[in-house]
């Protein structure tokens, strides 16, 4: 079977500025884009991702590809900056093939995320590479970054969601890497013993002022198929 082609768009929204860490939108998503064309093609599939200003210029470069996924990358912002959070991935219409495809995305993205209150796949036929692009577009917005936890999340866990996203494409595919580990692997608290003395290395994958928020994402964490727990500091 010939490899399927993905064309990968990460935002070039470079004002839309983040809550800490004096970076932007724009910055973040190429680095979320690069590791997941890293984990696409080391999976096999045909990759083409492009960091062109002009949105119009991204549609025609991936139709002309004959892109099969035309994936947007992004991270959200609420308006007045509401306090909200967590994986949003849009499609073209919440049906079909297009909804199988985001909800493997949306599978693998949002237990990694911290957030929890805006989950969920949404129909936008409006946005313009949902509807113009000829492939079936996945448009992921990845936490939200105009509220600490979110941008603090991001900011230090791009590698983790770009090969989040990459490996939701794999699951729809049918696709197994061979990849042994990955930044995403990594996320969830892991401890190492032997009979001797050993150090012992803790991987955290989130601070949280409240224990209902700390449960709810250990709770994500273990539905994905990490261990996990939480404690009290």
């Amino acid at each position: 079977m010939t490899a399927p082609k993905i064309y990968v768009s990460p935002s070039n929204q470079s004002g839309n500025p983040y809550a800490t860490g004096g970076t932007n939108e724009r910055a973040q998503c190429a680095k979320i884009a690069k590791a997941c064309v890293a984990y696409l093609q080391k999976a096999g599939f045909r990759v083409k991702c492009t960091y062109a200003d002009d949105m119009v210029d991204r549609v025609r470069e991936s139709n002309a590809f004959g892109a099969d996924v035309h994936l947007a990358i992004h991270t959200n912002a609420t308006p007045n900056h509401t306090v909200t959070g967590g994986t949003q991935v849009l499609l073209y219409a919440l049906s079909g093939e297009q909804k199988k495809l985001g909800q493997a995305v949306f599978d693998r993205l949002a237990p990694l995320t911290p957030g929890k209150s805006a989950e969920k796949l949404v129909a936008m036929p409006d946005f313009y590479e949902c509807r113009a692009a000829k492939g079936m577009t996945v448009y992921c917005e990845c936490e939200f970054h105009d509220t600490k936890t979110g941008s603090d999340f991001i900011r230090t866990h791009t590698a983790a969601i770009g090969e989040a996203i990459a490996q939701g494409i794999c699951d729809y595919y049918g696709v197994k890497p061979t990849a042994a580990k990955t930044a995403a692997k990594t996320k969830t608290v892991a401890k190492t013993a032997t009979k001797t003395a050993a150090p012992l290395y803790v991987v955290q994958a989130g601070a949280f002022s409240s224990e209902a928020n700390a449960k709810a994402h250990v709770a994500k964490l273990k539905k994905a198929g990490f261990e996990a727990f939480y404690v009290k500091k």
